[in-house]
C-alpha cells in the first residue's frame, strides 16, 4: 500500500469533513455495521468504545438525557468518517448493549464483565488505539467543557490525548482550555490498557445548557470533526509507530 497516497487520501477526507460538517450535511450518514472478521490482527486498529450501553446507562442529565445514548451517537458517526478515510474501525458496541458475559448474574458482575471485555477487545489487536466516548456530570451544574484522559502504560496515549484536546479548545471550548489528565484507577479500561488510548468526556450533562447542546445533532458532528482531527494529526505523525511507513 503506498501510505503517502492514503495519508494525502486522509487529508482530502478531512478538508471534506471540516465542510461537511459547517454546512451541516452529516446527519445523513448511515450507521452501517462493518464485518471486522477479516482484519488481521497484525494490522492498525482503531476501537471506538461507545461508553456503558444496555443494563448500564451512565450518567442521567439534569432533563433526562441518558449518557449512553449520546455516546452511541458520536461514536456511530465517528466510525463513519474514520471508515470513509480508509482505517480499520472497530466498534465495542453499535447497538444499546452491554458486551457482559453470559455467566453474569448481577448488575455489578455484568458491569464488571463488560469492562474486562472491552479491554479484551484492545488485547486482540496488539496494534490498537482506543478512543472511548463519554459524557461527564459533577454536582455543581456550572462546569461545563470536552475534556480528555488519557492511559498511563503508553506515551502515545498523552500524545493523542493532547492532540484531541486541542482541538476541542480550538472548536468547542476556544477561551475556556482544558487540561488532558492522566487516568486512576477508577478509570479501570484506561489504567489497564497496554496500547493507545483515551477517554473523551465530551461535556457535562450536569449543565442544563451543555445537556442541549450534547443532544443537538450540530454539536455532536463538531464533537466528531474535532475527535476525527485530532486522531488524524496523531496518526500521521506516529505513523512508524503504527506500522503505516
Amino acid at each position: 500500500m503506498n501510505y503517502r497516497e492514503l495519508f494525502r487520501k486522509k487529508s482530502v477526507v478531512l478538508a471534506v469533513t471540516a465542510l461537511v460538517i459547517t454546512v451541516g450535511m452529516l446527519a445523513g450518514i448511515s450507521s452501517r455495521t462493518r464485518s471486522t472478521a477479516a482484519i488481521p490482527q497484525d494490522q492498525f486498529v482503531i476501537i471506538i468504545d461507545a461508553g456503558h450501553g444496555g443494563i448500564d446507562g451512565g450518567a442521567v442529565g439534569v432533563n433526562g438525557t441518558v449518557e449512553k445514548r449520546i455516546n452511541l451517537e458520536i461514536a456511530l458517526q465517528l466510525r463513519d468518517v474514520l471508515c470513509s478515510a480508509g482505517y480499520n474501525v472497530i466498534m465495542t458496541r453499535d447497538t444499546d448493549i452491554s458486551i457482559h458475559d453470559s455467566s453474569a448474574d448481577t448488575v455489578r458482575e455484568m458491569k464488571v464483565s463488560d469492562l474486562h471485555n472491552r479491554l479484551k477487545m484492545t488485547e486482540l489487536y496488539r496494534n490498537s488505539l482506543l478512543v472511548s466516548i463519554h459524557q461527564n456530570t459533577l454536582t455543581s451544574p456550572s462546569v461545563t467543557g470536552a475534556q480528555v484522559f488519557y492511559s498511563p502504560n503508553n506515551p502515545a496515549s498523552e500524545q493523542l490525548a493532547r492532540s484531541i484536546q486541542d482541538q476541542f479548545d480550538r472548536y468547542i471550548q476556544p477561551g475556556a482550555p482544558r487540561e488532558t489528565k492522566k487516568a486512576g484507577k477508577n478509570l479501570f479500561l484506561f489504567y489497564n490498557a497496554k496500547n493507545t488510548a483515551v477517554l473523551a468526556e465530551c461535556g457535562f450533562l450536569s449543565n442544563a445548557e451543555e445537556e442541549r447542546l450534547l443532544c443537538s445533532p450540530e454539536h455532536q458532528r463538531k464533537l466528531v470533526f474535532c475527535l476525527y482531527k485530532g486522531l488524524l494529526e496523531h496518526i500521521e505523525e506516529n505513523s512508524s509507530m503504527y506500522g503505516l511507513t
